[in-house]
């Protein structure tokens, strides 16, 4: 991570984790559409599990690795530009600060 003033790396460590509850959310509602398909029946206990375990073998450890890799300021600008975090809910103070990065994750 770059070196920001110290308010701007507060913002990235608050807007970081909001974006990792954002994504994990995502990926915690696909994982209930599996508990659904348990309950009508159409897959078994055993299946449920299977299905838990590759969720936190895959999607919950990968986002737990990228948002534990310190690099709050590229997973902040990716969140960004991908409407993870609302631009418009983000300080300009942010903005300004991870505009070289948004404008490489735009570009991409």
């Amino acid at each position: 991570m770059r070196e920001y003033p110290k308010r701007v790396k507060r913002l990235i460590r608050e807007y970081a984790s909001q974006a990792y509850e954002a994504e994990l959310g995502l990926a915690l509602a696909d994982l209930e559409q599996q508990f659904a398909i348990w309950r009508s029946g159409q897959i078994g206990a055993g299946e449920l599990s299977d299905r838990i375990y590759a969720f936190t073998r895959g999607p919950a450890r990968e986002l737990w690795g990228r948002y534990n890799a310190n690099i709050d300021d590229m997973q902040v600008a990716h969140a960004i530009v991908v409407g993870i975090l609302p631009r418009d809910a983000i300080p300009a103070e942010l903005l300004g600060a991870l505009q070289p990065i948004i404008a490489f994750y735009e570009q991409g």
